[in-house]
């Protein structure tokens, strides 16, 4: 027997035992009890049996499906095309993974190119104080005292603030040794 008709037999018995309450009811109504009683529980019998009977057509229906999708999940071209699917998304996180690793590189050495650009910076700055504070000693001599502790504060100043034009410009005005 196909699904579809045992539906409708359920469906039938349903109605069969609808159709018993209706009855009963009316049997109530005349005043016939006893009869009244019977088709209660004859179609209260018959209303479990058509409710069992479509609880059970559902789980059969379930079952069914259930296999259908799990066979058809399980077919090897099924099965090849999500391995297909698989090696796709993982190229394509191999070349996000690959791009963002790219950019991260960039990052670090961009830091590290700072870096050590500012280092070097501070070794020529340190090396230009060197000497113009040695050029500021070979003309201490010369300038009063006061003038040369202004230039070496200033000195000093333009060092910490890392302004090497203003140091060089300091630097043109020390006298010639």
């Amino acid at each position: 027997m196909r699904l579809g008709r045992i539906m409708y037999l359920g469906l039938t018995v349903g109605s069969l035992a609808m159709l018993l309450f209706v009855t009963g009811f009316f049997c109530f109504r005349l005043g016939l009890a006893l009869l009244a009683g019977f088709f209660y529980a004859v179609a209260s019998k018959f209303l479990l049996l058509a409710l069992v009977g479509l609880g059970v057509l559902g789980l059969i229906a379930l079952a069914k499906a259930l296999y259908r999708e799990l066979r058809s999940y399980f077919r090897r071209d099924a099965a090849e095309i999500r391995c297909w699917w698989a090696l796709r998304n993982q190229l394509s996180d191999a070349g996000l993974r690959a791009a963002a690793e790219a950019r991260q590189l960039r990052y670090r050495m961009q830091l590290e190119r700072g870096r050590i650009s500012a280092a070097n910076n501070r070794k020529h700055l340190r090396q230009l104080r060197q000497a113009i504070a040695a050029e500021l000693a070979a003309v201490r001599k010369r300038v009063p005292a006061a003038t040369y502790k202004a230039l070496c504060k200033s000195l000093r100043q333009h060092y910490k603030q890392a302004d090497a034009a203003a140091m060089l410009a300091l630097r043109k005005q020390l006298p010639c040794p």
